[in-house]
């Protein structure tokens, strides 16, 4: 009896407390619309921050209650919009794409180093002991926090430098606040992209010493352009993409080669559609979606 009793003694609460649990479940429980967890199950899961909010479940969630037609996906471009606007019943805003470039061009050859590191494989762990293991306090450290940080095999370490592998790119975003030396950055994706691949701030003559690559703020790009799309602010050239047309005059007069261009491929990629139900028709009409199916394409 001795060891009985406060057994059943604790039976006792155990069973009180879970019967009040699960009255209070039932009393304040919150009915989810089934529209969100399909629009979630609709995007790219990646979580990213692109569309302006912490994560696919909060936009999935705003998107449903606000019918707000230029709230888009960036990663899901176009060919999402247009699917997530058939089941909301509206026409979103196109998507404009976007993807990452390099505001460096530093890399084992053309540039000089402080130290042979030889510490933890992090770019963010250099910096607590050295501005950089390249002498150019402003270029990429190239030990890759970026690379651990991209989900679709975007990005990859080639002669120290970071490299953007363009048709993997989904432009998330994601590797840009992983970069200690802020050298990454989302620009919208034209069919040619000329941009300054340098993130110095110092005098010509000083970048000249460490990086071979380096922007020297010599102005020849700026008066080589005929439509006022580059300028030079803290000594490094800055190209203004709502003005530059890609007739790459700067680029062919930069005496240091640190005008790039790059050429995307714009055709995004298409979501599979497939039918669930036999006796859909495939109407252009908003229905019910299904759900994913086993394939990862969606039913309607």
């Amino acid at each position: 009896m001795t060891i009985l009793t406060p057994i059943l003694i604790l039976s006792a609460l155990t069973f009180i407390l879970g019967l009040c649990i699960l009255l209070a479940s039932k009393k304040f429980h919150v009915k989810s619309d089934p529209l969100i967890d399909t629009v979630i199950l609709m995007l790219p899961g990646a979580n990213c921050g692109a569309c302006g909010y912490p994560g696919c479940a909060q936009f999935a969630e705003i998107l449903v209650k606000t019918r707000d037609t230029s709230k888009i996906c960036p990663v899901g471009g176009n060919d999402l919009s247009y699917e997530l606007g058939r089941i909301l019943g509206i026409k979103m805003d196109d998507a404009k794409p976007l993807s990452c470039i390099v505001l460096c061009n530093g890399n084992k050859t053309t540039t000089k180093f402080l130290a042979d590191y030889k510490g933890i494989h992090d770019c963010w762990a250099v910096k607590e002991i050295l501005p950089s293991v390249k002498q150019c306090a402003y270029g990429c450290v190239g030990l890759g926090s970026c690379v651990e940080a991209c989900k679709y095999d975007a990005l990859k370490i080639v002669d120290g430098l970071i490299k953007v592998i363009e048709e993997n790119c989904v432009g998330c975003g994601v590797c840009i606040g992983k970069c200690p030396q802020h050298v990454l950055k989302l620009t919208e994706k034209k069919v040619k992209k000329y941009h300054v691949a340098c993130s110095s701030v110092d005098k010509g003559a000083i970048t000249r010493k460490y990086c071979t690559n380096g922007c020297i703020g010599c102005m020849l790009c700026v008066k080589a352009c005929k439509f006022d799309a580059v300028k030079v602010e803290n000594f490094c050239a800055i190209i203004d993409d709502s003005k530059c047309v890609n007739c790459g005059l700067c680029a062919k007069v930069c005496p240091v080669k640190c005008i790039h261009l790059t050429e995307y491929a714009m055709a995004s990629k298409k979501i599979a559609v497939k039918k669930t139900d036999d006796n859909c028709g495939g109407c252009e009409m908003p229905c019910s979606v299904k759900g994913l199916g086993e394939d990862g394409t969606l039913g309607y």
